[in-house]
């Protein structure tokens, strides 16, 4: 029947059902509780209070027998004052069942009682009196039996009365207990099918929603014992790890795309500087050559000469240029070898040194001999050096100090590291800037390729290291460059 509902049908339908079902127990209970309170003030207002008041007329007029009897046999005059009283408690208890909301049938009852016993009442007065009178014969004798028939007649009346009332007081009860026997079936037969309904329900949300939650969360990693236990939090623990993961395959997707995108700009760039150090590097060599040829040969002036020294720098600068073309276009095969790292900081600052000089750079490196060997390639960590110190030097236009150290420490990514770090005093980098400065081609010089960062930050990677770049605006930057001190596969310590 339910095939052809949706989940959210089923489940719908079965709390409505089980609501239905709640509500009209609820609803049957207090009509029950209002149907036995009606009952019951019915049975204690009018007809419990009537039945003993029917007891109470008729045991009252059971009492005044034989008391006529006994006054007319000795004259004592206390059993007229018993009768007396029997007479004042039936009168009393025939008024208060009267004053009660009777029925018409009740009533008339009660009527012939009443018209009853003023007959009886009548008939005993008169022989009280013709006894009192003294007249004593057949005329008494017939006044006494007259008022015996009329007292039992009454007497028959208040039976019946009484029994009347006991058997509607017998019928009220046996309503109330048809009605509590009913109202007990249906309450059975609602918590049977509550709990039919509770099962049915349980075994939707088991069978339609657990199970397949329980097997999704396994499909997505999540452990047996633990979905068998919770299984929406074993889903969501699930999901959370494949949101995380998908956030991880983002992230490495934008890299991969990033680094295709450079791959791409790169085999552009060597084809471009294949190109360039043909048909530019030879004929500027030719020139170098002449212009060299002709300042040995001709004699000029200073103002020639300067200008010959002008040509030639500008030359040196474009051959520059293209090197570095052809350096960041091409993946050396790195040699690698236990070097002192200190021992080749010392190299490039004496092949930089008239550099240094031209910049008005004065350079600071406490050299320790002591410092263990890292495995490096020489030649690539000094072409690092070498564009650092050089970015160092254009970064600080009037002079300045450049600071350089050696340190060893761990990494919680990398292990074990050696780290050379390179500071100048140059005025910072912006905030904004700082993320930039390794991309390709990204510079904030007029005469500048934009390469001279990105060959570090590569030549760091190629030694499965990294570059990290600090900044403090408006006065320094640091430029860490960080090598491992073991090489893949290698778990022994360089220094060794």
């Amino acid at each position: 029947m339910l095939s052809g509902i949706s989940l959210r049908g089923r489940v719908a339908t079965i709390f409505v059902l089980m609501a239905l079902i709640v509500t009209a127990g609820g609803v049957g209970t207090l009509w029950y509780a209002s149907e036995v309170d009606r009952m019951f003030d019915d049975l204690v207002d009018r007809e419990l209070v009537l039945y003993k008041e029917a007891q109470e007329m008729e045991l009252t007029l059971a009492n005044q027998k034989g008391l006529l009897t006994y006054y007319l046999f000795d004259g004592n005059g206390k059993w007229l004052k018993s009768l007396g009283q029997y007479r004042e408690m039936f009168k009393n208890s025939l008024e208060e069942a009267l004053a009660l909301d009777l029925t018409v049938e009740q009533r008339e009852s009660l009527g012939r009682i009443a018209a009853g016993y003023r007959s009886y009442i009548a008939a005993k007065d008169l022989a009280i009196e013709n006894y009192q009178e003294r007249t004593i014969g057949e005329g008494i004798s017939r006044l006494h039996e007259k008022q015996r028939d009329e007292f039992f007649d009454l007497l028959e009346l208040c039976r019946g009365f009484s029994n009347v009332q006991w058997q509607i007081v017998q019928q009220t009860q046996a309503k109330s207990n048809r009605r509590s026997t009913y109202l007990r079936r249906l309450s059975y037969a609602g918590i049977v099918t509550f709990l039919s309904l509770s099962a049915v329900f349980l075994f939707v949300i088991y069978r339609q929603i657990l199970v397949p939650i329980r097997g999704l969360a396994l499909a997505t990693g999540g452990s047996p014992a633990e979905s068998s236990r919770d299984e929406v939090g074993s889903l969501r623990r699930s999901l959370e790890e494949m949101l995380r993961d998908f956030d991880e395959a983002h992230d490495q997707l934008a890299k991969s795309r990033k680094h295709l995108r450079q791959a791409e700009r790169m085999a552009m760039v060597g084809e471009l500087a294949a190109g360039v150090a043909h048909t530019i590097r030879n004929p500027f060599t030719s020139i170098k050559m002449r212009l060299f040829s002709l300042s040995r040969s001709l004699e000029l002036s200073d103002v020639q000469n300067e200008d010959l020294q002008v040509i030639s720098d500008e030359i040196g600068r474009i051959d520059k240029i293209v090197q570095n073309f052809l350096e960041f276009s091409r993946t050396p095969k790195l040699r690698m070898e236990p070097c002192h790292l200190g021992g080749l900081v010392q190299s490039v600052l004496k092949l930089l040194e008239y550099r240094l000089k031209e910049y008005n750079a004065e350079v600071s490196f406490p050299f320790d001999p002591d410092m263990p060997k890292v495995p490096v390639d020489p030649d690539r960590i000094k072409e690092a050096l070498i564009n650092l110190i050089t970015n160092a030097c254009e970064a600080m236009n009037e002079g300045g100090r450049i600071e350089i150290r050696e340190e060893h420490l761990e990494d919680d990514d990398l292990g074990l590291v050696a780290v050379l770090t390179v500071k100048d005093y140059g005025g910072g980098i912006s905030e904004d800037l700082v993320h930039k400065v390794t991309t390709p081609f990204f510079t904030t010089k007029e005469d500048g390729s934009g390469l001279g960062l990105s060959i570090v930050e590569r030549i760091a990677k190629e030694h499965k290291g990294r570059l990290i770049i600090s900044s403090d605006p408006g006065r320094t930057t640091e430029f860490s460059l960080m090598l491992p001190k073991k090489r893949e596969g290698d778990e022994s310590d360089s220094d060794h």
